[in-house]
């Protein structure tokens, strides 16, 4: 039987994505470049759950955005000083205004 299914399925594990076909229909939302992974964000004080190619991975190590990459190198101490009383439940990727503003990284 012939898969209609492209791209990947969202799983909500470790892997966060299954493939199912070959095909890559999502883009890298800091460079714009096709890409499928979805990753959070390594700063604990953010946590943004969004799409990152292998390139911006390795340029931003993990991280959505050169202020939280700029962040995991601080000290722990400090970093849980920013963290405290920080609300991470309203932060999500808005993909309607994503065209609208330059890519995270930039």
């Amino acid at each position: 039987m012939e898969n209609k299914f492209l791209g990947k399925n969202f799983v909500f594990d470790d892997r966060l994505g299954e493939r199912i076909g070959g095909e890559i229909i999502a883009h890298c939302h800091q460079c714009g470049k096709p890409a499928d992974t979805h990753t959070n964000c390594r700063n604990e004080g953010c946590h943004l759950l969004f799409i990152q190619c292998e390139a911006c991975s390795s340029k931003y190590e993990g991280c959505c955005s050169p202020a939280c990459q700029e962040t995991i190198h601080l000290p722990e101490e400090e970093q849980l000083v920013l963290r405290k009383g920080v609300e991470k439940g309203v932060k999500v990727f808005n993909k309607s205004r994503a065209r609208l503003r330059p890519p995270l990284g930039e």
